[in-house]
């Protein structure tokens, strides 16, 4: 198989994969074009309104992206979504915190590469909102396969 061949097999793949989350062939397929080209994911973090989590984003925005160390974590025991996937962060050599989860459709396309033992880099890239008029805070990080 030539080798653009194996990219646009692997696109159509991933893209029917992403259909079934989205609803929508068009987006899907832009959307595996993005990863499978850039082979980099720039994603949210769920669950970042439960528990302390707001105040860990508060305190994290003080630090500069690069010493933010992400790492992720597959969570089989999770009753909401079986594939789950946690990110997991500490700043410098500090204690490692659950800042929330990978959102549910690329968990979904994650974990079964987790399963498999393979290792995703995972790095922070920024937190979001917490200013006048959006007081909640999100965070974006950047995933490469």
């Amino acid at each position: 198989m030539s080798p653009i061949t194996r990219i646009r097999k692997e696109v159509a793949t991933l893209a029917n994969k992403i259909n079934q989350t989205v609803k929508n062939l068009s987006t899907a397929f832009r959307r595996a074009w993005k990863i499978i080209k850039g082979r980099v994911l720039i994603s949210k973090v769920s669950g970042v309104t439960y528990g302390s989590r707001q105040k860990a984003l508060g305190r994290l925005e003080k630090y500069g992206a690069g010493v933010i160390n992400v790492s992720l974590e597959r969570d089989g025991n999770n009753t909401y979504d079986a594939n789950a996937i946690r990110v997991m962060v500490n700043v410098g050599n500090g204690a490692q915190y659950q800042l929330g989860f990978i959102p549910k459709d690329l968990a979904a396309l994650l974990a079964p590469l987790l399963d498999k033992g393979i290792q995703l880099a995972a790095r922070f890239k920024s937190v979001t909102g917490g200013y006048e008029g959006r007081e909640t805070r999100g965070a974006l990080i950047a995933i490469e396969l």
